[in-house]
């Protein structure tokens, strides 16, 4: 039975969130992985446990958004951003959860890396030749 076109766009957008998703789960556990593991190694401070982990949030948002907005070809900045959005969202529920109560501190520079690693990966992923899709 063939979709109609509506629903074929709206499956499409479906599997490239769930896509996009899954390589920003991806690449921030292995980031996160690979920073844990020079953390283990090497004597850190807490400062720069807490940059790295920065780090390893931007590289997540990056590949979420650069999968996004490859896939669709349009609107690059948008879905990067939307993208970014919806990763502080779940951060920062994910956050309220494990730790129990609401904490301010970071907020602001939290929403700064994220929107801007998406923002950036949104760009290059819509300016870059298809990686991903069709």
């Amino acid at each position: 039975m063939r979709l109609s076109q509506r629903s074929a766009a709206r499956r499409e957008r479906l599997v490239t969130a769930v896509i996009s998703i899954f390589a920003g789960v991806g690449a921030l556990a292995l980031a996160s992985v690979f920073l844990s593991f020079f953390a283990a190694w090497g004597d850190m401070s807490a400062g720069t446990v807490k940059a790295m982990s920065g780090a390893a949030l931007a590289a997540g948002c990056f590949a979420c958004s650069f999968v996004s907005a490859n896939r669709r070809r349009r609107k690059g900045l948008l879905s990067g951003l939307i993208c970014g959005a919806a990763v502080f969202c779940l951060t920062l529920i994910i956050g309220a959860f494990t730790v129990r109560i609401f904490s301010a501190g970071g907020f602001f520079c939290k929403l700064l890396i994220v929107l801007s690693a998406s923002a950036l990966g949104g760009l290059k992923g819509v300016n870059t030749r298809p990686v991903f899709g069709d």
